[in-house]
């Protein structure tokens, strides 16, 4: 953590380890001490960011459907186009409300793209309900990620949401363009590119 960094690095400029902490402070002047004291009262509100950031954004587990699926919906909740990478959507299946919220935003104008191998009863539905839907079939490949981007076009507002595992030890985490650029570019290679390979097959 950055305030780990902070305090090691500010500890080795002055030599000072816990041996001979209390020597360095009695010998040291007013504007020293006066120094050592707002950088410790920094690394420590450094620290306190650091925990708030990572409790926010650590894989958070889910035990079953019903509770990624709340997830899911919140997290669509939050407005901008979306992307979803899945192999058959089935969490979508078992989930009425959000398959009617896709659609709903679909046809509100709200850019909202599925990527799937091959489309099935679900993805023709949805897509008859005004969601794109985006397959690969010549690839002849099935995916084990699943993940949502939110806002993938606009560099510095997308959120990836990556599901791993299975229930009752399901996780989903976070990631955004700030605190993983190089994540969220990888994820938006990967969508790009499986729109070309789209493209050639509906050509």
């Amino acid at each position: 953590m950055k305030s780990v960094a902070w305090l090691g690095s500010f500890a080795t400029i002055l030599g000072v380890s816990i041996s001979n902490m209390v020597h360095f402070w009695s010998d040291s002047s007013f504007v020293v001490k006066l120094f050592f004291i707002f950088v410790l009262l920094g690394a420590v509100c450094i620290g306190i960011v650091d925990i708030h950031t990572w409790w926010t954004s650590r894989a958070k587990l889910h035990k079953d459907s019903q509770s990624a699926n709340a997830y899911m919906l919140k997290l669509l909740k939050r407005g901008g186009a979306a992307a979803l990478f899945a192999n058959n959507l089935s969490w979508v299946r078992e989930a009425p409300e959000i398959n009617e919220y896709l659609k709903s935003q679909a046809n509100h104008g709200r850019d909202i793209c599925l990527f799937v191998p091959e489309h099935n009863d679900l993805t023709m539905q949805l897509a008859e309900g005004g969601v794109k839907v985006r397959t690969y079939p010549a690839l002849d490949y099935e995916p084990s990620a699943r993940f949502t981007l939110l806002n993938p076009n606009e560099a510095g507002s997308s959120l990836l949401a990556v599901g791993s595992g299975i229930f009752p030890k399901f996780y989903i985490e976070e990631f955004s363009d700030q605190s993983h650029p190089r994540v969220i570019a990888v994820a938006r290679d990967l969508l790009r590119i499986l729109e070309k390979v789209s493209d050639l097959v509906d050509a």
